[in-house]
């Protein structure tokens, strides 16, 4: 429907209702004087889609000195409609190349936990980080860093309102949680963002250095598949 006529009926819908009190006020008719020009043209607008708006600011953000030194942004991927959203620390040397999250070896180590609870990125699982860019030589990322990034991922989240948090590694869980005891403390509790079930485990590339860690990383795999009501297919 075009402009003009959508702004046509608008007013003819104005007099009826103007007709209308005449009748039942009982009183005579006056007509209401409207200009529904900036209304009907709200109409034609471009509709915005939040989540490529997002996308776009990301992939030219500017806000951090990491954009000096970055290859790409990261932006983050997987399923739109996700039971769980993996919260990664910051992208490493293999997603600056390729701007996606976790495809190094961490990667695929943190594919592997989550196959055997029936959860991956190609099906049920977002993978995203708390900052978009990589930090130089894979460091910690930066408090003036992760604040200018940080309300990208919170726009994520609300859009993608996720039935679990999976906060991988100490940078993750004390962003998101505001809390700071180590991952050893924080695993094995289920915290809440805006309303959002969260839990705690080892980011895979300590798990890969600590091989200790694995039998913890799979309870936590098993306390997921529990709050989410999930079969537990095998081991990881």
């Amino acid at each position: 429907m075009k402009t003009d006529e959508r702004r046509r009926l608008m007013e003819e819908f104005s007099d009826m209702c103007d007709q209308a009190k005449s009748v039942v006020g009982a009183c005579p008719y006056v007509h209401t004087n409207l200009d529904f020009h900036a209304v009907a043209e709200k109409f034609d607008a471009p509709r915005v889609d939040p989540w490529k708006e997002i996308q776009e600011e990301v992939g030219r953000c500017g806000k951090c000195k990491l954009c000096g030194t970055r290859n790409h942004t990261v932006f983050g991927e997987g399923s739109l409609h996700p039971l769980v959203m993996v919260i990664g620390e910051g992208p490493g040397a293999e997603e600056d190349a390729s701007g996606r999250p976790f495809v190094g070896r961490a990667g695929k180590y943190l594919d592997k936990w989550l196959a055997p609870i029936g959860l991956s990125r190609d099906a049920n699982v977002f993978i995203g980080n708390i900052v978009k860019c990589r930090p130089p030589q894979n460091r910690v990322p930066e408090p003036d860093e992760i604040g200018a990034c940080l309300p990208y991922l919170k726009r994520q989240i609300a859009l993608l309102q996720p039935k679990l948090l999976l906060l991988s590694g100490s940078t993750a869980a004390h962003t998101i949680l505001e809390r700071f005891e180590g991952v050893g403390r924080l695993r094995g509790q289920t915290f809440e963002y805006e309303g959002i079930p969260a839990v705690v485990t080892y980011h895979p590339a300590g798990v890969l250095r600590n091989p200790e860690y694995r039998r913890p990383v799979w309870e936590d795999m098993k306390r997921i598949a529990h709050l989410l009501g999930l079969p537990i297919l095998g081991k990881s």
